[in-house]
């Protein structure tokens, strides 16, 4: 079962640090995100829909920001670790 106290704890880390207007927020937001997908992993369909609207919203999100987030890493990153991988 997923910790809801956890789960809220961590959602208020990535509500406080949204602006990632310092290095600091970014650093905090980008954390929070990884360590929510950690909270979340194991929730089911099942598990979202005997949950409180408010916290299977925040699952979903939690979710989405990390999919973002993997997402424009592997544009950003994927030619930079596919050329430091190439054979020559």
């Amino acid at each position: 079962m997923i910790d809801l106290d956890d789960l809220h704890k961590t959602w208020s880390l990535i509500a406080k640090n949204r602006d990632l207007k310092t290095d600091n927020q970014v650093i905090n937001f980008y954390r929070a995100v990884h360590h929510g997908k950690v909270i979340v992993k194991d929730v089911t369909r099942e598990m979202l829909t005997s949950m409180a609207e408010e916290d299977a919203e925040m699952v979903k999100r939690i979710n989405l920001l990390f999919d973002i987030i993997v997402e424009v890493q592997e544009k950003a990153f994927g030619p930079i670790v596919k050329q430091a991988l190439k054979k020559d």
